[in-house]
C-alpha cells in the first residue's frame, strides 16, 4: 500500500469543499446543503476507509459500508432539486431519504448471500448513476431553479458527478470480486490508488471552486438583462390584476411564477431589482393599491375590502395600509371622494383593472 495517508488528505479536502459548498450562495438552499451533506459524508468515508485499510481499525465497518447508500442518493438530490420548485424538492428529499432508510436497514440484515452488501452499494450506485443521466440529457435548462448564469456550469458539474459516480462503481466491483477471491493484498492497493484519484480530482476541483469567478457581462447584456426584469415584473403585474390572483391570500411565489412562466428564483430577483422588495412585499402593494381604489370608487364597508384584495386580517390590512399611505382606510376614503381633483388624479394614475 501507499504509505502516505492519501484517505485522510482526501477527507480534508472532501470537508473543505463542503464548506465552500455552503457558501454558494448562488445556489438554491436546498442543492446547496445537499452539496454540504454530500462532501461531509464523503469526508467521513474517507477518514473510515483510512482507519480500515491504514490501521487495521474495522470499529467502524458497519458504518463505512452503510455511508454509500446515503452518498449516491445525496448527489443525485443536490441537482434533482434544482428541475423542480421547493415543495417538489422535499419531496424527492423525503422519498429518498426513506429509500436510503430502508437501505441501510436491509444491509444490517444477516442475509445468507455471499457479498449482499456489495449488491446493494453497486445497485445504489447504478441506479442514482442512471437517474443522474436522465436529468443530465435535459440540458442546462432543465435545471430550472438554478441561476441562469450557473446552469451551464453546473451541467458540467453534472457530466463530471456521472462520471465519478460511473467510475466508483467499477472500481468498488472489482474491490470486492478481489476480496471474494481472498486476494486482500492486492485489493488494498486498488482502494489505495482509487484514493490517490479521487484525490487529485478533488486537489482539481478545489482550486477550480476557489478561482472561479462568474463571467463579467458586457454593458450592452447588463442592459438588457435588466430589461427583461423589468419585463417579467410587469407581466406579474399584468396577471395579478387580469387574473384577480392577488385576490388569494394563499398565493405562493411558485403559484405566480408559473402563470409567468418563469422559475421562482427569477421572478424573487426580478422583483428584488426591480421593485426593491420581496415577492410578498409586492403582492401586498397591488393589493393595497386595490383597496385604495374600492375605498375611492366604491362605499362596500372596510371589512368587505380587506377581504376582497386578499388579506386575511383586518388588523394586517389596516397597519400594512397605514405604512403606505400614512392614514387610515376610513380617513383615506373622507379625504380622497370629498376632494373630486383628488378623486380625478387617483383615477388617472391607478385605472380599474379589467375584472
Amino acid at each position: 500500500m501507499i504509505s502516505i495517508p492519501v484517505s485522510f488528505l482526501l477527507a480534508a479536502i472532501f470537508l473543505g469543499l463542503g464548506l465552500l459548498a455552503v457558501f454558494w450562495r448562488a445556489l438554491p438552499l436546498f442543492s446547496r446543503l445537499l452539496f454540504a451533506v454530500f462532501f461531509l459524508l464523503l469526508c467521513v468515508e474517507a477518514g473510515l476507509v483510512g482507519l480500515r485499510f491504514a490501521h487495521g481499525n474495522v470499529d467502524f465497518l458497519a458504518l463505512q459500508r452503510s455511508l454509500p447508500v446515503w452518498i449516491a442518493p445525496t448527489l443525485y438530490l443536490a441537482f434533482a432539486t434544482m428541475t423542480v420548485p421547493f415543495d417538489g424538492a422535499k419531496r424527492l428529499i423525503r422519498l429518498n431519504a426513506l429509500v436510503a432508510t430502508f437501505l441501510t436497514l436491509a444491509m444490517m440484515l444477516p442475509v445468507p448471500i455471499p457479498g449482499f452488501v456489495d449488491v446493494v452499494i453497486g445497485m445504489t450506485f447504478a441506479v442514482y448513476c442512471l437517474a443522474l443521466f436522465l436529468v443530465w440529457i435535459g440540458g442546462p435548462d432543465r435545471l430550472s431553479e438554478a441561476p441562469t448564469g450557473q446552469s451551464g456550469l453546473l451541467h458540467k458539474l453534472q457530466l463530471v458527478a456521472i462520471l465519478v459516480m460511473a467510475a466508483t462503481l467499477a472500481t468498488d466491483a472489482w474491490i470486492a470480486l478481489l476480496f471474494a477471491q481472498q486476494k486482500f493484498a492486492m485489493a488494498a492497493d486498488i482502494i489505495s490508488y482509487a484514493s490517490l484519484a479521487f484525490l487529485l480530482a478533488a486537489f482539481g476541483l478545489a482550486v477550480l471552486a476557489l478561482r472561479y469567478r462568474p463571467p463579467r457581462r458586457s454593458e450592452k447584456n447588463v442592459s438588457a438583462a435588466q430589461a427583461d426584469k423589468v419585463a417579467l415584473v410587469e407581466a406579474a403585474r399584468r396577471i395579478l390584476l387580469e387574473q384577480e390572483l392577488y385576490r388569494d391570500p394563499a398565493l405562493t411565489l411558485t403559484r405566480l411564477a408559473r402563470r409567468t412562466g418563469n422559475p421562482d428564483r427569477d421572478l424573487s430577483q426580478a422583483v428584488n431589482k426591480v421593485v426593491g422588495v420581496n415577492v410578498s412585499q409586492f403582492v401586498n402593494q397591488i393589493r393595497l393599491e386595490e383597496a385604495a381604489r374600492l375605498l375611492a370608487e366604491t362605499n362596500a364597508p372596510v371589512t368587505r375590502i380587506h377581504e376582497q384584495v386578499g388579506f386575511l386580517t383586518r388588523s394586517n390590512f389596516y397597519r400594512e395600509f397605514q405604512r403606505m399611505f400614512e392614514e387610515a382606510p376610513g380617513a383615506y376614503r373622507k379625504n380622497i371622494q370629498s376632494s373630486p381633483d383628488s378623486r380625478s388624479r387617483y383615477s388617472d394614475a391607478n385605472p380599474p383593472s379589467s375584472s
